[in-house]
């Protein structure tokens, strides 16, 4: 049961970094196009740490019934 707690608890954390990036963006606050490649790895990096997440509580909820 922590583990789920600890997996939601960094899918919660990892959306709302997306969420502060892409209004990053969105808004125009980029100051190179260096700063630009590095919100889009960060994106990429928050996207697969989501995925990865995702997949494992899917696993474990499939396991636990």
């Amino acid at each position: 049961m922590d583990e789920i707690f600890v997996a939601e608890a960094v899918l919660r954390i990892t959306r709302e970094r997306t969420d502060a990036v892409v209004d990053l963006m969105r808004f125009g606050n980029i100051k190179s196009i260096e700063h630009y490649r590095e919100l889009m790895g960060n994106l990429e990096a928050l996207n697969h740490v989501e995925q990865e997440l995702k997949s494992l509580l899917d696993k474990q909820e499939q396991s636990d019934v």
